[in-house]
């Protein structure tokens, strides 16, 4: 269900109900794939009650070793380009700290690529 709500928010889907609607509407054929039996798609509550209770910093984790391995795994092309985007983590910040700052690199030419902190360290 973590990969469905994944390629949801990929697809442009940013609220819960929109991220149970993109799920609802996939083919059979894809909801398989993602690992949802097609006659027991998750709910917008389901998804409202998971995604909150996801631990960021080990999806984090998960997410840039999978990129990780596929990006070594790629082969090397004469001329790369290399897409990045950052953006600002709504709701961490407190009195005594900022809100944490996200950049995502991709390899276009693979469509692979590592997430990073605003230093540019890989997250651990």
């Amino acid at each position: 269900m973590v990969t469905a709500a994944v390629c949801a928010v990929a697809a442009g889907y940013r609220p819960y109900t929109a991220i149970a609607e993109w799920v609802a509407d996939v083919p059979a054929a894809t909801a398989l794939a993602l690992g949802i039996a097609p006659d027991r798609r998750p709910s917008d509550t389901m998804i409202r009650r998971l995604l909150p209770a996801l631990d960021p910093d080990q999806l984090t984790q998960a997410v840039g070793a999978w990129l990780a391995v596929r990006s070594a795994t790629a082969p090397s092309p004469a001329r790369r380009a290399t897409a990045v985007d950052g953006k600002t983590l709504c709701g961490p910040r407190t009195a005594d700290t900022t809100a944490r700052h996200v950049l995502a690199a991709c390899d276009q030419s693979t469509s692979h690529g590592s997430p990073r902190d605003r230093r540019g360290l890989p997250f651990p």
